[in-house]
């Protein structure tokens, strides 16, 4: 049975827009697409096949793709990267943990990954919950590693998190997040990892946000972090208490230099599985947190006509706009900060997060042909008219 399901650009104002490529990953695909939906160049790579699934993409300054690959075929989640002509020239597997979910490159040439580990018997002896103590319980571990495939930088979540602290929702050990992928003994499930970019918070004297430190994102927990990178203590946190709190979310990242928000905080609020607030219930947002007072200084907030459970990214542009992925219905969308959207589109792709490149993000995106920026109005309403007899 077919259902009516539009894809490609559908709503788009030129003049409204932080024009750019978006990049859009998929099941053996990564590509760069226009904002009339063209693809404008695409590395065939990774995927749900004999390579593994491509977790996460990012686009070089130098025009080189790195990606996060999951495990398959027996080998374990790896990152890869490509050059613009899709030829291999760099790959690491890590020793310390399963990678998974994200990584960032730093500007010096190292690589932040988030690893899973196994937590230590001499923690798990702890805990208190009857239904979790005896089981293996699996934490994270952060790590840095240089182009030589140096471990430079490690931090363990038990080492400095409270193993008694969880979510109090059970989500049973068989559920359809796969093999330990619960609240049960999946217990932090980091999912974002950004270094700080510089900020005015520093520049001021807060050295809570010294640029390099650590940002992640536990969705477990519904909690997103600063570790201090040379104390290695946790600088900053945050919970949240608009509409009750996080719930679930991803894609914690502070506002770089140069945008409008700068030295905030955006965050998709998942809104899956509130245990604080029903309002929460069925419903995502966007927050924008000024991380000084850790008040909401924007949020995209329209009720239960905006919800992706699970991944979904969000993104701040140069023009003050915001780019925002509601992965479970494979759609993104620019909206400007009075909430209107002046972009739209609808991938066929089984991405989980997407990004807005720059037209001179790098030498070869510059070389590209121009691309179109045609107007896209969609109609009022579509009827399908029945078939004759």
């Amino acid at each position: 049975m077919k259902t009516v399901f539009p894809v490609g650009t559908t709503l788009y104002e030129p003049d409204a827009c932080a024009n750019g490529y978006t990049l859009v990953s998929g099941s053996g695909v990564v590509r760069l697409v226009t904002m009339n939906g063209e693809p404008a160049h695409e590395w065939r790579v990774g995927g749900d096949g004999p390579m593994g699934f491509i977790h996460r993409a990012r686009l070089q300054p130098n025009g080189s793709l790195m990606i996060l690959v999951g495990p398959a075929q027996g080998r374990p989640g790896h990152l890869e990267e490509y050059d613009w002509d899709g030829r291999l020239t760099w790959e690491y597997t890590p020793e310390a943990g399963d990678p998974h979910h994200d990584f960032w490159p730093r500007d010096d040439g190292g690589v932040l990954l988030i690893c899973k580990e196994p937590v230590p018997p001499e923690v798990t002896s702890g805990i208190t919950d009857e239904a979790r103590r005896g089981l293996t319980i699996y934490g994270d571990v952060l790590i840095e590693v240089s182009r030589e495939k140096e471990v430079t930088w490690l931090w363990h979540q038990h080492e400095h998190l409270d193993i008694n602290t969880c979510n109090p929702i059970p989500a049973a050990r068989e559920w359809r997040g796969g093999p330990d992928n619960n609240t049960i003994t999946d217990w932090t499930h980091t999912n974002t990892i950004q270094a700080l970019p510089g900020n005015k918070h520093f520049d001021a004297g807060d050295v809570r946000f010294r640029p390099g430190n650590v940002l992640i994102s536990m969705r477990q927990l519904d909690t997103i972090l600063i570790v201090d990178r040379e104390t290695h203590e946790v600088a900053w946190s945050y919970t949240g208490d608009y509409k009750g709190g996080m719930s679930g979310q991803h894609e914690s990242n502070m506002i770089g230099k140069g945008a409008p928000g700068e030295g905030n905080i955006l965050v998709f609020d998942n809104g899956a599985s509130p245990h604080r607030d029903l309002a929460h219930a069925g419903c995502s947002f966007v927050l924008e947190i000024d991380p000084t007072t850790k008040d909401v200084a924007w949020v995209y907030d329209v009720g239960h006509r905006f919800h992706s459970p699970f991944t979904s990214n969000c993104q701040r542009l140069t023009n003050g706009n915001t780019l925002i992925f509601e992965a479970a219905c494979r759609r993104m969308f620019e909206v400007k900060p009075d909430k209107k959207i002046v972009w739209e589109y609808v991938t066929t792709d089984n991405a989980q997060r997407v990004h807005r490149y720059p037209y001179d993000h790098c030498a070869q995106t510059q070389a590209l042909a121009p691309p179109r920026h045609l107007r896209v109005t969609p109609p009022k309403e579509i009827r399908i008219e029945p078939e004759s007899d």
